[in-house]
């Protein structure tokens, strides 16, 4: 009788199951586990993806002036240093540096008219004169009016050999010029003064 009653409860659960309303109801509930375990379970998913060896997005990458760690400037220098050229030195490097980069200088070189404490700029031309020499002009140089002869002040700054002339003669009868502006003594022109005082040096 019990095997009778459990065959026949059975065969009423397997009805329903195939019943229309409750193969609705079921898909009804199945759609709404979906959305919900969907809504919930996202971000999940994308953690998984990340950990899934999937390629990730490349890294921003900023460029441009100011962002190399190796920024450099180069320079030429010449003159009396062991070997004359063009160096690349480290951004801020000194022109004490730069001699170095160049073997250094001669034993004639007169290093108390290279400023070696001043920071060299890319592109720069740096000149080391011999003691006594004139720096050229078209070096970058200034003309010193405390060794130039009148031939040299007249080729360097265009000065008439005669005004170039009582430039030397001042500088002998009263000893090295201790300051450009002492030129107006010699005399010279206010004009000619203000065309040269920027090329010149004592």
């Amino acid at each position: 009788m019990a095997q009778n009653g459990t065959e026949a409860f059975t065969a009423r659960v397997g009805g329903l199951a195939r019943s229309k309303p409750f193969v609705a109801a079921n898909a009804l509930l199945l759609a709404a586990l979906l959305m919900f375990t969907g809504v919930r379970f996202v971000p999940g998913i994308q953690v998984a993806l990340a950990q899934s060896g999937q390629p990730a997005q490349p890294a921003i990458s900023i460029t441009g002036p100011g962002t190399s760690a190796t920024n450099s400037v180069t320079a030429y220098i010449l003159g009396d240093v062991v070997a004359p050229g063009v160096y690349t030195l480290a951004e801020g490097a000194r022109v004490q540096a730069l001699v170095e980069a160049a073997g250094g200088a001669l034993n004639d070189a007169d290093l108390t008219r290279v400023d070696l404490a001043a920071r060299v700029a890319d592109g720069q031309e740096v000149y080391v004169p011999q003691v006594g020499e004139t720096v050229p002009l078209t070096l970058g140089g200034k003309v010193d009016v405390n060794i130039a002869s009148a031939d040299d002040l007249h080729r360097a700054l265009g000065l008439q050999l005669a005004i170039a002339g009582r430039i030397v003669a001042y500088r002998v009868a009263h000893g090295p010029f201790t300051a450009i502006s002492q030129l107006l003594l010699v005399p010279i022109s206010r004009a000619t003064y203000d065309k040269i005082k920027a090329l010149i040096t004592v």
